[in-house]
């Protein structure tokens, strides 16, 4: 997460978009649940590393039924907790991004899958800059 401007409104988020906190609330954003999945690893889900959410706060379940060694399950449940969410991310704002007034959880989980997918200045070409 950097800068504090919102992303336009037009920019529609994934339908299975991810916020998914560590316990230092640290936040990453998958842009679909295969994403997230793919990426956690079974035993910090075994562990309870993470607390995740879709962007309207309906917590998510994370899950790893094979154990620590096996896949990261991740299912929609009934339960909403908006008001957890948006603490946790001006939280994660406040450690992570000091100085920066905190976005809604849309408009951070906009602004870091914007981020993600841009194009990012390879190494060589940093170097050649210096030089």
């Amino acid at each position: 997460m950097s800068g504090t401007e919102p992303l336009p409104p037009e920019t529609v988020l994934p339908p299975e978009t991810v916020l998914v906190f560590d316990r230092d609330d640290w936040l990453s954003v998958y842009a679909s649940f295969a994403h997230a999945t793919n990426h956690l690893e079974a035993m910090d889900v075994t562990d309870d590393e993470y607390t995740a959410y879709s962007p309207d706060g309906r917590v998510l379940a994370l899950t790893a039924p094979d154990g620590w060694e096996g896949q990261v399950v991740l299912a929609r449940t009934e339960e909403f907790d908006a008001a957890g969410l948006e603490r946790r991310v001006a939280r994660s704002w406040q450690r992570h991004q000091p100085g920066h007034p905190p976005l809604d959880p849309s408009e951070t989980a906009r602004r870091a899958l914007d981020e993600e997918s841009s194009p990012r200045e390879g190494w060589i070409a940093r170097l050649l800059k210096r030089g």
